[in-house]
């Protein structure tokens, strides 16, 4: 018999919560369709609303689990404060970006030789030749 490994507190909840919302996407489509045909749909409608309040249900499980439950991997257990370093200087890439968050641009962020743009090449317009025909050139 194959060895198992252990398995996290929420993995049945997790495979509910997948077969309820496959469900709720196959209620949503023929909801959708019912709705563009003219047929009735309120039943499929409240069919769908009752796949979604139990997705929304087993989710609030699922965290209420991961609260209870001690560290294992990773998961579960009461979540640590996040650390902010103290007064970070903002770092500089090689364009000369300075980055103040996550991926965020701080003002001034170009070098002034970046800043300048070269100017557009002029648009050629004239007499357009027939473009059907083949040329022989």
């Amino acid at each position: 018999m194959a060895q198992r490994g252990p398995t996290r507190p929420t993995a049945h909840i997790e495979e509910s919560i997948g077969f309820v919302g496959m469900f709720g996407v196959l209620f949503l489509g023929v909801t959708v369709f019912c709705e563009l045909t003219g047929r009735p749909a309120l039943g499929w409608a409240l069919t769908l609303l009752v796949c979604v309040l139990g997705v929304v249900a087993l989710d609030r499980w699922r965290v209420a689990v991961l609260r209870r439950t001690t560290p294992t991997d990773g998961t579960g257990g009461v979540p640590v404060a996040p650390v902010r370093p103290a007064a970070a200087a903002p770092s500089t890439n090689e364009r000369g970006h300075r980055h103040v968050g996550w991926d965020e641009l701080a003002p001034g962020g170009r070098r002034p030789e970046q800043a300048a743009r070269p100017t557009p090449a002029p648009a050629r317009t004239g007499p357009v030749g027939d473009v059907t025909r083949p040329s022989d050139g």
